[in-house]
């Protein structure tokens, strides 16, 4: 019987899983994983890179040239999946030889919970989601007291029953705070998300790199997300306090973004967010996100 399922999304990421391919097949050797590949960029030779690392039986290839976004990629990945976990992982990841014995092992510590899976990156390690005060989520750091909120989507165990009960991530968003509208969502509901400090070594933005139009798209994405994710996931209340804070933080970000030359798609994107909230937040009817699950998030340790 199979476990775990693997899914990637991929794009532009023929060279980075060449080199990463190889380290999750010995690390999976014996163990009953199965990997699932949605690419978004099929021209981009992926596919016979999978072909040449695994046997055909061992995978699942889900090509889809009109790029539908890693958020509907995963779901749609998901959807294939006939094991009881699910380990959504980024392309440019590492697995060290043990890596996925020891996923395995904390998924069957605590089958019910999710699991944020530690990654190195940029000289820092991290797991999981963190609330920020400008950026409403960001990277948690790994020696974090508190969280982290729910898993990242360069790494994330989830239970297949759990992420199909809270409909996976939110596709619209397409990329760049998909798992973290997910994660307010998890928490809001109750469900606590345990961390493995595994240090997976992440490259991080292989398939943007230096391209202007992709930063550019990233920026926006970014912009509108967040405001989206808030209008999601937040209660009224807490809406309400948070309006000034985002407010103040996103002048903040367009300075950041004007040093960066992204302004225009920045203030694209804030404007997409503003008009698109009403419907987003009609969208989720579960559990929000309230400023009583705030205070006693803040106030968490970090289940291991």
């Amino acid at each position: 019987m199979i476990e775990l399922a693997i899914v990637t999304v991929l794009y532009r990421s023929s060279e980075m899983l060449a080199e990463t391919l190889p380290t999750w097949v010995r690390a999976a050797e014996g163990l009953p994983v199965r990997f699932v590949f949605a690419d978004n960029g099929p021209a981009d030779g992926c596919d016979k890179v999978v072909a040449d690392c695994l046997d055909e039986s061992a995978y699942a290839y889900l090509p889809d040239a009109s790029n539908p976004g890693f958020a509907a990629a995963c779901n749609r990945a998901v959807d294939v999946v006939e094991a009881s976990h699910v380990l959504l992982l980024n392309p440019d990841v590492w697995l060290p030889d043990g890596s996925l014995d020891r996923i395995l092992s904390a998924i069957r510590e605590a089958p019910d919970a999710p699991i944020a899976v530690g990654l190195a990156m940029h000289g820092n390690k991290y797991a999981g989601i963190d609330v920020h005060p400008i950026s409403l989520f960001i990277d948690r750091l790994a020696a974090a007291n508190r969280g982290p909120l729910g898993p990242s989507g360069g790494a994330a165990v989830f239970p297949v029953e759990l992420y199909r009960r809270f409909d996976g991530l939110f596709a619209h968003l397409f990329a760049w705070g998909e798992d973290a509208d997910l994660a307010y969502r998890l928490y809001a509901a109750g469900v606590r998300t345990r961390v493995l400090p595994l240090a997976l070594p992440h490259h991080g933005g292989h398939s943007v790199g230096a391209d202007p139009a992709l930063l550019g798209f990233r920026a926006f994405l970014l912009a509108r997300n967040r405001l989206l994710v808030a209008a999601r996931t937040f209660s009224g209340p807490l809406t309400v306090f948070a309006v000034p804070l985002i407010a103040l933080a996103h002048l903040a970000l367009a300075l950041r973004r004007a040093r960066q030359g992204l302004l225009r798609p920045f203030l694209r994107g804030v404007g997409r967010g503003l008009l698109e909230a009403p419907r987003a937040r009609r969208q989720w009817r579960g559990a929000r996100f309230g400023i009583r699950t705030l205070a006693g998030y803040l106030r968490t340790r970090s289940a291991r």
